[in-house]
């Protein structure tokens, strides 16, 4: 296996010292049509290769999710997918859409009954032909008053859309947990294929015992989705898996490194995974003996092996990590620099060997939960970020880094 040289504690110290020699790039405010009170931005690009960016809006107890979408460096007028007061609106668990060549589909998470972390993922399905939303379905049919959330969408062809999801199920009482030990079982990681009507064609249960509020995150390879997130051992290791869709259904999950981090608790950090072909990129965040780092490593084979990891950022971080490929093959990747209550977002470029090649501040920001998680795309070889602005009310933002080669 290929090995990537170790690099970060250098170059995180060159860094702070302003003395890495880079050729800054530029960064560029694209402000989207939201006022204040907007958050939980997500950036995807569809099928066709158009940006979309979607959001929340609260107006006292009323959610609205919004969608725009980029038409050279202007945005679409803002279009409402749906609003509810029974929404479960989480700083680290948020809506957003996959975009097909034919629609798209959005979910959110939507209160059941039975107690303040009970609620369900509800998703609506984009009718392209008549130009509306379809009533909104829960995508998972166990009928479980319990959590269910942290999702992950691709779409498909066939206006097919896959979904991951974590699922509580089988945890028992919910009220009594909120992100440490589960009660009864284990919060478990399930996946299916939707097609454009909300039906379910396929759904499995991916893995039977993972941390219980880290994102998931997936991509999809040459071979097929690819699905990343943060597992739970029994004796409370909680490490970075990938597992894969194969033939026969989902390949044995697999850890992308063992960085062997046990804690008694979900760290709300999960990972993120981007792909081009069969280059995959993982990155996220891990704090073993009480030491923040955050990670980078890369497979070359769809996923199936990873080389040894970069060290991207280390001390001063809190993680919050998204990575993006770009069209060329480059690998981006953003973290939060923390510096007591405040933060820059920081954006880095690597090449397929994990070599540094520049990075950028994006913004200043505050290190607390209100600000939420910083989202990264590529787009036509530019990098597309996204963040919440909580210097005054929340506001969304985004950013295109133009890169220097």
């Amino acid at each position: 296996m290929k090995t990537i040289k170790l690099m970060g504690a250098a170059v995180w110290v060159a860094m702070l010292l302003g003395c890495l020699p880079n050729h800054a790039p530029g960064v560029t405010l694209l402000q989207p049509p939201t006022g204040e009170q907007t958050s939980l931005s997500r950036l995807t690009v569809g099928a066709a290769g158009k940006l979309h960016l979607s959001w929340v809006e609260s107006r006292d107890k009323l959610s609205l999710l919004y969608h725009t979408s980029l038409s050279g460096d202007r945005w679409t007028e803002p279009k409402l997918i749906n609003a509810g007061e029974d929404w479960f609106v989480n700083w680290a668990d948020f809506p957003f859409l996959s975009v097909n060549q034919a629609g798209m589909t959005a979910h959110w998470l939507q209160k059941s009954h039975g107690g303040t972390y009970a609620y369900d993922v509800h998703a609506s399905f984009y009718d392209a032909a008549n130009h509306t939303w379809g009533e909104s379905i829960i995508i998972h049919k166990d009928g479980v008053n319990a959590e269910h959330g942290f999702v992950s969408m691709l779409p498909m062809s066939g206006e097919r859309t896959f979904i991951s999801w974590l699922d509580g199920r089988n945890t028992g009482s919910v009220e009594s947990h909120a992100g440490g030990h589960a009660p009864v079982g284990g919060m478990t990681l399930r996946g299916g294929i939707f097609d454009r009507n909300g039906e379910t064609l396929n759904e499995w249960e991916l893995d039977g015992l993972v941390c219980d509020c880290c994102q998931t995150s997936a991509a999809m390879t040459t071979a097929g989705p690819v699905v990343v997130y943060r597992d739970r051992t029994e004796d409370e290791i909680r490490d970075i898996y990938i597992t894969r869709k194969v033939d026969s259904g989902w390949s044995t999950p697999m850890p992308v490194h063992a960085d062997n981090w046990q804690i008694a608790g979900c760290p709300v950090n999960g990972p993120s995974v981007a792909a081009n072909g069969n280059l995959v990129a993982v990155g996220w965040f891990s704090a073993k003996d009480d030491q923040p780092k955050v990670s980078l490593t890369l497979s070359h084979d769809g996923g199936e092996t990873f080389d040894s990891p970069v060290l991207v950022a280390e001390e001063s971080t809190n993680g919050r990590v998204s990575v993006a490929i770009t069209t060329s093959g480059d690998i981006a990747i953003s973290w939060l620099e923390t510096r007591g209550n405040a933060a820059k977002l920081m954006l880095a470029r690597y090449d397929q060997q994990g070599e540094l090649q520049e990075f950028v501040t994006v913004a200043e920001t505050r290190a607390s939960r209100r600000s939420g998680f910083p989202v990264i795309v590529s787009h036509r070889n530019h990098v597309y970020v996204t963040w919440t602005d909580v210097t005054s009310e929340p506001r969304v933002r985004v950013a295109r880094v133009n890169w220097s080669f």
